[in-house]
This record gives C-alpha cells, sequence and structure tokens, in this order.
C-alpha cells in the first residue's frame, strides 16, 4: 500500500470508510508510508453525502446501488454486514482538529445540493483536496452546469484533482481536448 491512510487507514479490512477504522489507524501517523487521509463520498437517493467505497450494497440479501438508497437504509445495510457507515459530516467532525492532510474521493454526486456541500465541506480547510477519476468526475459534474461549478472552485479555492495525479486539476484539463487526452492515457502516468 502506498499510503497507510487509505479509505481512512483501514483499507482492506470491513472497517475501511469507517470512524472506528480511523480511529483505531491515528497510530500510523508517524509511519512513513502515510501520507494523507483518504476516503470516498457518494451521494444517497435523499441526498445525503456519506463515506462508502463500494457502488453497490447488500440490504436484506440483495444487492443495491446505494444511489437508489434513502440514508435509513444505508445505516441498516451496513449494520447487515457489521459496520457503521458515516456520513461526510460525522468524518468531517474526526478529521477537522487534526493536522494531516485530507483527499476527499468523489464517487457520485447526483444533486447540486451535495455538489455545494462537498465544496463548502473543504472550504477553507488548507490541506484538504477533493479528487475523482475522470469518468466520475464527468458524471458528478455534467458538461452543461460546468463552468457553474468551476467558478465556485475557484471562488471557493476548492481543488479538484484527478485520482493518482494530484497536479491535473480536473477543472482545468477537461475543458480542452489537449487536456482531456492528458486525462486518461496510462503511457503519461505519473508525470
Amino acid at each position: 500500500m502506498r499510503n497507510l491512510g487509505h479509505r481512512l487507514g483501514a483499507s482492506g479490512t470491513r472497517l475501511e470508510n469507517t470512524i472506528q477504522g480511523l480511529q483505531d489507524s491515528l497510530k500510523i501517523v508517524s509511519d512513513s508510508k502515510f501520507r494523507y487521509w483518504e476516503f470516498d463520498v457518494r451521494e444517497s437517493a435523499d441526498g445525503t453525502l456519506f463515506v462508502f467505497h463500494d457502488d453497490d450494497i447488500s440490504l436484506k440479501g440483495q444487492s443495491t446501488e446505494t444511489r437508489f438508497l434513502e440514508m435509513d437504509d444505508i445505516i441498516l445495510a451496513g449494520k447487515e454486514i457489521g459496520i457503521s457507515i458515516p456520513t461526510l459530516d460525522q468524518v468531517i467532525s474526526e478529521l477537522e482538529q487534526r493536522e494531516e492532510p485530507v483527499m476527499i474521493e468523489i464517487k457520485e454526486l447526483m444533486t447540486d445540493k451535495c455538489r455545494a456541500k462537498i465544496f463548502d465541506s473543504i472550504t477553507g480547510k488548507k490541506s484538504w483536496k477533493l479528487m475523482a477519476t475522470p469518468e466520475r468526475f464527468y458524471k458528478s459534474f455534467p458538461i452543461e452546469d460546468r463552468n457553474r461549478w468551476r467558478d465556485m472552485a475557484n471562488r471557493k479555492d476548492v481543488k479538484l484533482v484527478r485520482v493518482g495525479r494530484h497536479r491535473i486539476e480536473l477543472f482545468r484539463f477537461s475543458y480542452h481536448a489537449l487536456g482531456r487526452l492528458y486525462l486518461y492515457p496510462k503511457w503519461l502516468f505519473g508525470l
């Protein structure tokens, strides 16, 4: 693992992306393989930002996309698999007094309310950034409204960078053909 803070320090365990996983992992901050806290955020059907990695979750024995579930059902599904799925606000509350950098990976945002909330959540937090893969960025920030969200990110000094290539700002590179080309090819990885 290149970053011990991946999925709140509990990557690969049942507690990944949970507050319990984070609390159990606080001792790793002094390890040389710790770079930043990272976690995944997505939006529920009722417009709550919550922290969970996978697109699907099992609820009452049925696999369902999390975006179709309301937060109460997501909490219930978490209990069924033995974890407490936190909201974005709960994780921020745990991390905002810490000094380590934080990277929030956007998995899926569906509404303007949640797009604005995630920007507001990190505004003024010096070492916090948002990140996304190009595919998830394009889905979460559709082209017809992208200028508005780019302008808001600029006003609030929010950085939204590419997963794995944190110097590439997605809003800036997504507007030009050469920039879009630079976002995708594996042969450019690491430049």
